[in-house]
């Protein structure tokens, strides 16, 4: 996978859930962005873990599996907000567009994303 003019060559597998979701993110608040012309007001309704856990609840059943793998290492991760069942499964909506991001699944990322924000 090819981004930023970066060649991006590591087995998926290896690259920590962490660092998925932190990709994720990045990539989800850059598309909320885009779609609504910087309107923060509307970007932060999208961009926060309430909102991420229902869109995660939304899009689920849509999942293939080898995203439903990479989601359920999202909802997993450890962290000191990980008993928070809205943080979790935002981690994993998070986790499944950092995958599909350097997996370089455009096509499908692109799915995903828009999915998400028609709730």
């Amino acid at each position: 996978m090819k981004a930023f003019g970066i060649e991006f060559k590591r087995d998926l597998r290896e690259v920590p859930t962490k660092d998925l979701a932190y990709i994720g993110d990045a990539v989800f608040e850059l598309y909320c962005r885009l779609s609504f012309s910087f309107n923060s007001k509307t970007v932060k309704a999208h961009v926060n873990a309430k909102s991420q856990a229902i869109k995660y609840d939304f899009i689920e059943p849509f999942l293939h599996e080898d995203e439903k793998e990479i989601a359920m290492r999202g909802r997993n991760l450890k962290s000191p907000r990980s008993k928070d069942p809205s943080y979790r499964k935002a981690t994993a909506l998070e986790s499944v567009i950092g995958y599909l991001f350097l997996s370089g699944k455009s096509e499908r990322l692109e799915e995903i994303l828009s999915l998400s924000l028609k709730i």
